[in-house]
């Protein structure tokens, strides 16, 4: 036996309004053409599912009890369409993010911030996570869209996203003799006490292969995995630092101002991607919020300056 679905659809409306006239201006056919549905649904089961009454329709046991399948049917189905509608409008969904910590604790939780309050109804996870882990999880297919500092070489299974590289700043007390110039040197370096980068960081490298060539020697009273951290140091009177604008310009330390440094040291940071992945609509639309975030609100570097958020202004020059 294989169900009619208009007449499954008739026999609900039946069952709701108590009414074939009403049923009939709901499915916008004719009453008699109500009447033949449910006959032909009734031949088809073999089973009397109503009685009349003068002009009333008394719905059996039978339809009683099929009534409950059907309508259960049914609202399966308007679910199945509420979600869809959902995730056609954002409302719904989940976005898992990965970020490097420099970005996670400035750009991204902005982000997130930002396309949170626009979409509600979708659940977003942000981990923080040395680069080389968000590579090997994104190509895992085990987060969304992640962000890492690009260290060069082959990423098989990632599709890369290189933002605009931007450039290393110095961060110094503000009470400091180097405070007064607009770009440090690197020679400005020699005999200042560093508050250095773990061994492992990029910039660290290229900073220190800049200052080997300059012949330039600093006092190393201690060093950081984290940039936040160095700059809270450069804060409490340790030193100086050189570290990614994002960590240096997007959160206020009192006592302290960024400076550019010459020759540039370049930080390279791009959003990846699961290769051979479709990319769904949440998963864009994020995408679009973090490009419009750094176009709008932190370009750290415009014609040769320093720029951070306008709610964080970095200490006048």
């Amino acid at each position: 036996m294989q169900l009619n679905p208009r007449q499954l659809e008739a026999f609900r409306k039946v069952m709701v309004t108590g009414s074939m006239t009403i049923a009939a201006e709901m499915l916008k056919i004719s009453q008699p053409a109500v009447s033949r549905l449910i006959k032909d649904f009734e031949h088809s089961l073999g089973l009397r599912l109503f009685r009349r009454e003068g002009n009333r329709l008394i719905p059996g046991a039978e339809a009683l009890r099929l009534f409950s399948e059907v309508d259960r049917f049914y609202q399966g189905i308007e679910h199945i369409e509420r979600v869809a509608g959902d995730l056609k409008a954002l409302r719904t969904g989940t976005l898992r993010i990965a970020s490097m910590t420099a970005l996670g604790l400035s750009v991204l939780a902005e982000g997130v911030c930002r396309f949170s309050r626009s979409r509600p109804g979708v659940t977003t996870s942000l981990s923080m996570m040395p680069s080389l882990s968000i590579l090997e999880l994104t190509a895992a297919n085990q987060v969304d869209v992640g962000f890492v500092q690009l260290m060069g070489g082959e990423y098989p299974g990632i599709d890369i996203i290189p933002f605009p590289a931007v450039e290393a700043v110095c961060v110094l007390p503000s009470t400091h003799a180097l405070a007064r110039k607009k770009i440090i040197r690197i020679d400005d370096l020699h005999g200042q006490p560093l508050i250095s980068l773990s061994v492992n960081s990029p910039i660290r490298m290229r900073l220190e292969m800049a200052m080997d060539a300059a012949g330039v020697i600093c006092e190393r009273p201690v060093e950081s995995t984290l940039a936040h951290s160095a700059c809270r140091m450069v804060a409490g009177g340790l030193g100086l630092t050189v570290c990614d604008p994002f960590s240096a310009t997007y959160t206020r330390y009192p006592g302290t101002v960024c400076r550019r440094l010459e020759p540039a040291v370049s930080y390279e940071v791009a959003m990846v991607l699961p290769a051979h992945q479709p990319r769904s609509t949440i998963v864009t639309e994020f995408m679009n919020v973090i490009r419009n975030l750094f176009k709008e609100e932190f370009i750290p570097q415009i014609d040769g300056k320093i720029k951070a958020r306008r709610r964080v202004p970095i200490a006048s020059r």
